[in-house]
């Protein structure tokens, strides 16, 4: 797969948000979710874009989201950087949905 110069954009949202239109619905993902720093430029483009896009402060609260939000078959996006260690997103999903599967 190559590069495509998606022209300029005055702000990263404004880039994010054309970026999403053609990449993101084309690959189909249901739901971002932007922990922290910069990934609220992406959330904000990809809400623009018509994607269904949250921005949370901790991987908690994105893990959280998760087991609210998602459905099966859903895909979803998380965006952070390194040091935000989102693998407590993933960690603190399996909690809950653990908690819920027993709850029933």
């Amino acid at each position: 797969m190559g590069l495509t110069d998606f022209g300029p954009a005055n702000t990263p949202a404004e880039g994010f948000a054309t970026l999403n239109m053609i990449s993101l619905r084309r690959k189909k993902i249901d739901l971002i979710i932007g922990v922290r720093g910069l990934a609220k430029a992406l959330v904000e483009g990809a809400s623009a874009g018509g994607t269904k896009a949250r921005y949370v402060e901790t991987p908690e609260e994105a893990g959280e989201l998760l087991a609210k939000e998602l459905r099966p078959g859903d895909a979803a996006l998380l965006k952070a950087s390194r040091g935000v260690k989102l693998e407590k997103a993933l960690e603190k999903l399996r909690v809950l949905r653990s908690a819920m599967t027993e709850k029933k």
